[in-house]
């Protein structure tokens, strides 16, 4: 999990950019479809909320994934794609908070609706859950980094991002282990989740290579 804390350890505070209210809003439509769409193909099912709460959680892991694996793969490969999607960074986060609110709604609607009783398990995630999403979306504001310092914000950063690495990483590993899964996606989202570490692993390691290299050129 340390690894996951190199995505922001040369952040530069890119902020938002032109292309952050389209990639925000792109990212919110494509959930809300999503979850209509769900709706309405699986119109008089009762777990219809539940799974398109569940179809839109699997569209923000794959947008944390790419969140989480900007900047890193920028500073691996240095091409102009990779630098033009670490500079989205930020929006790229803020796009996944939007999709996890969708899928939080939709999991207390399906519970709701459901008429089954709020566990005090499912509201303390819900909250929980909540709670650190609008951290999330607060510390993309360019003006929190400037009050809090550089290393409070990364350190927030890094909270948050391993909470929601390890909240997916477990709900995939739990399905896995049941013995009549026949759902490929949870082995797909572990190992995209896996493969992000990795890319920050290599990352941080390629980093600090380069620096022994130009200490020795000195």
């Amino acid at each position: 999990m340390v690894a996951l804390g190199s995505a922001f350890e040369t952040d530069d505070g890119h902020g938002r950019t032109v292309y952050t209210a389209p990639i925000v809003l792109t990212a919110l439509a494509a959930a809300v479809l999503l979850a209509a769409g769900t709706l309405v193909f699986e119109i008089g099912n009762s777990f219809a909320w539940r799974d398109a709460a569940e179809n839109v959680s699997r569209f923000s892991v794959l947008v944390f994934v790419v969140a989480i694996s900007a900047e890193p793969l920028s500073r691996i490969f240095r091409t102009r794609f990779t630098r033009g999607l670490a500079r989205e960074r930020s929006s790229l986060i803020l796009a996944f908070v939007v999709a996890s609110f969708v899928s939080l709604v939709g999991n207390l609607a399906s519970l709701r609706l459901g008429g089954a009783p709020l566990s005090l398990p499912a509201l303390a995630y819900a909250v929980l859950s909540a709670a650190i999403l609008i951290v999330m979306l607060f510390s993309e504001h360019p003006a929190t980094r400037k009050r809090l310092g550089g290393p409070a914000w990364r350190t927030m950063q890094r909270i948050a991002t391993a909470y929601f690495w390890l909240v997916f990483t477990v709900t995939s590993l739990n399905h896995l282990s049941a013995p009549d899964v026949t759902d490929r996606w949870w082995g797909i989202s572990l190992l995209l989740l896996i493969i992000a570490v990795l890319i920050q692993f290599v990352d941080g390691l390629w980093s600090k290579l380069r620096g022994a290299t130009s200490e020795k050129a000195v």
